[in-house]
């Protein structure tokens, strides 16, 4: 596990997307970089996804086991991984083909990185690019744990696809809780939000993967859930993931606790809800913003808050 070219696992977790499970498990298989492990983690699927993984016989590891959620199914994973850094990859997702080689050559430049992230383009379900690769913002590279404290916790990471995470950080944190009560729990959110307290944050200003967006991703509320419902229930998960950040904090010994008083995202929603009578202390938030490098977007921020401060569609 030492050494420039260490063993690399990559981890796989899967419920019920055989129609995108070859696709995701190739472009895993297919990386210039050659030492890995490709750990896939059926997570009780009831469609075809078995057959799919047994076609691969010892190209992958596999591991089956009942129905238990994204978390129980990623600590599976952990559990039996031996590489010395971690890639996460949805079974709806693709690895670019240097994804990995990137990754390591990162890992090996920053010593001290936890966690190290790329831009990922997203795609509809055959695979057409969507939008702008995300996150819009400038890579971040360091120590950016004051920075987080003060945000609330949030810093702009992209979806799992484009994570990876050193064994010693894991090794710390792991597992994932798995019951997280009125909340939901995430694990690329829960890894994420804890990673920049225990060191680096490195990221590369390269699409690496591609991230499916349809109407079954297991982040997301059925197509038939009203708009508003679905909001409440992303403030609520802000709400979970700053409780859940702080324990763990505590937990570790860490001396910081964060509020949601300062959490971008948390407060628009607010707004939008209704929750929040006045823009001044939102517009603050905005303008204050660390990960916005760009004073004009803040600016533009900011006026379109005011613009549309009735239904802030565009924000």
């Amino acid at each position: 596990m030492n050494g420039k070219h260490p063993l690399i696992s990559i981890i796989m977790t899967n419920y019920n997307y055989g129609h995108y499970l070859r696709e995701a498990i190739d472009s895993a298989l297919n990386q210039t970089y050659s030492k890995t492990e490709l750990i896939v983690v059926d997570d009780g699927s009831t469609d075809n996804s078995r057959e799919i993984i047994e076609s691969y016989d010892k190209k992958i590891i596999p591991l089956y086991k009942e129905n238990g959620g994204t978390a129980s199914a990623f600590n599976a994973g952990f559990a039996v991984s031996q590489g010395k850094f971690i890639c996460l990859l949805d079974s709806d997702d693709v690895f670019l083909p240097q994804k990995v080689e990137n990754i390591v050559k990162v890992f090996n430049t920053y010593s001290s990185a936890v966690v190290v992230y790329h831009k990922v383009q997203n795609i509809d379900d055959a695979g057409n690019p969507l939008d702008q690769p995300w996150p819009p913002y400038k890579v971040i590279k360091g120590d950016i744990s004051h920075q987080v404290a003060r945000t609330g916790g949030w810093w702009p990471f992209p979806p799992t696809t484009a994570l990876s995470f050193c064994r010693t950080f894991l090794s710390k944190v792991m597992n994932v809780p798995e019951q997280g009560g009125e909340y939901r729990v995430w694990v690329d959110a829960y890894l994420a939000d804890l990673a920049p307290f225990l060191g680096e944050v490195v990221g590369i200003d390269q699409v690496l993967s591609h991230y499916r967006c349809h109407g079954t991703n297991q982040w997301n509320n059925p197509l038939d859930v009203p708009k508003n419902v679905q909001e409440i229930r992303v403030l609520q998960d802000h709400e979970g993931r700053v409780s859940r950040l702080n324990q763990g904090l505590q937990r570790l010994g860490i001396n910081v606790e964060v509020s949601l008083a300062d959490h971008w995202p948390y407060q628009l929603l607010k707004y939008k809800l209704g929750h929040k009578k006045s823009l001044i202390p939102l517009s603050l938030l905005a303008l204050r913003n660390p990960w916005e490098h760009r004073l004009i977007s803040k600016l533009k921020t900011v006026t379109l808050l005011w613009l549309h401060r009735r239904s802030l569609s565009r924000i």
